[in-house]
């Protein structure tokens, strides 16, 4: 394990030359809460620490009445899209954001991001998100009436289409995120997929679905139309978590136990560059040529997990762009992510590195 992770770092270590990454399409105002679970005085309470918890006593008060007190942690920048950007950025990545991060005006919760960011275009305001969290995940409860504006028609009435095709050309990575709380979200794959056709640029186009249990089984399938389109004409990457997979593989008619076995199978039916699913404990993949699976660095005090997949995301997609194999890609992924939870913050390049280099010691 430790010879992996000095390889990983090497790797880092060596990158050169930013590469250009445009990334979309949401942006929240992300709100982390604590639950309290007994209140002892003015400053001091036991959170709940347990999801299990939370339900039973939301289950106890069924034809009856409670009370819950939310404490907020802090405010910070949310979404799919945005989370894995900032983290790409701060990597030495080149960024080119879209999304809802407020109209007329950029929000101030945003403004480091944008810095970030070698530019940001904003189709409406943000959606809403107060962040439950829980040592064994997180609860998200999301506001995002605002983001029917984010569409085709509005990108390309906003940026002109002549400026989105430069984009599409000079991008060696495109990301798709939150399809789930995005209902026109299927308008712009479309978009993307007539731009990828007229050309031969073949980059990597990485999709998060971003939970999508609440979509109709017709709107899940009509959009695994579109990606197996959309990976006609680019490497197309579809990354899930383990619920996320499993749900998208029933849709399909797949039954498959095992979190590798299912990516090779998703992988061959859809036609995709490579499948992708991340667990709380490792994560695996499938390509055409290499599949596998690699354990993460677990914690089991986490200081934040509201952002940890997308953080993972941009770990595995950073490790491809500096041309990784499939496992080290998964590694960069895993421990971007185990970073993240550990500090509340995606790493800098130059951070994970002197992390690895701590557990290489």
């Amino acid at each position: 394990m430790k010879n992996k992770l000095r390889m990983i770092k090497e790797t880092l270590t060596k990158a050169s030359e930013p590469r250009n990454l445009l990334i979309g399409f949401d942006g929240f105002i992300d709100e982390i809460i604590h639950v309290v679970a007994t209140r002892y005085s003015e400053f001091e309470y036991m959170r709940m620490a347990k999801i299990s918890d939370f339900s039973d006593k939301i289950a106890a008060a069924a034809g009856l009445s409670t009370n819950i007190e939310l404490v907020p942690q802090l405010i910070k920048i949310g979404g799919n899209g945005v989370i894995m950007a900032n983290a790409l950025a701060v990597s030495n990545m080149d960024v080119h954001y879209i999304g809802s991060l407020g109209a007329p005006e950029v929000h101030p919760v945003f403004a480091d991001f944008v810095r970030n960011c070698q530019s940001v275009t904003s189709l409406c305001n943000p959606g809403h998100t107060d962040a439950l969290e829980f040592t064994d995940g997180k609860l998200l409860l999301g506001k995002s009436t605002t983001l029917k504006e984010v569409n085709w028609e509005n990108l390309v009435n906003t940026l002109g289409i002549d400026r989105v095709g430069q984009l599409v050309n000079e991008t060696e990575l495109i990301g798709i995120t939150n399809w789930t709380m995005l209902s026109h979200l299927n308008s712009i794959i479309i978009g993307l997929i007539e731009l990828l056709t007229d050309n031969e640029h073949d980059p990597l186009v990485f999709i998060d679905l971003a939970d999508p249990a609440k979509r109709d089984v017709k709107d899940i399938l009509e959009v695994m139309r579109l990606i197996s389109a959309l990976a006609e004409h680019s490497r197309t990457i579809l990354g899930m978590n383990e619920k996320e997979s499993i749900m998208i593989a029933r849709c399909l008619g797949i039954e498959e136990p095992d979190n590798v076995d299912r990516a090779i199978t998703l992988r061959n039916v859809l036609n995709l560059y490579c499948v992708v699913i991340h667990p709380v404990k490792g994560a695996s993949a499938a390509m055409a040529n290499a599949n596998g699976w690699v354990d993460g660095p677990y914690t089991p005090d986490p200081k934040l997990t509201t952002g940890a997949g997308d953080n993972f995301n941009a770990g595995f997609c950073l490790g491809l762009l500096l041309d990784m194999d499939l496992i080290d890609a998964l590694f960069t992924g895993v421990y971007t992510s185990g970073y993240y939870v550990r500090n509340a913050h995606s790493p800098s390049r130059e951070q994970l590195i002197d992390w690895l280099g701590e557990l290489t010691e």
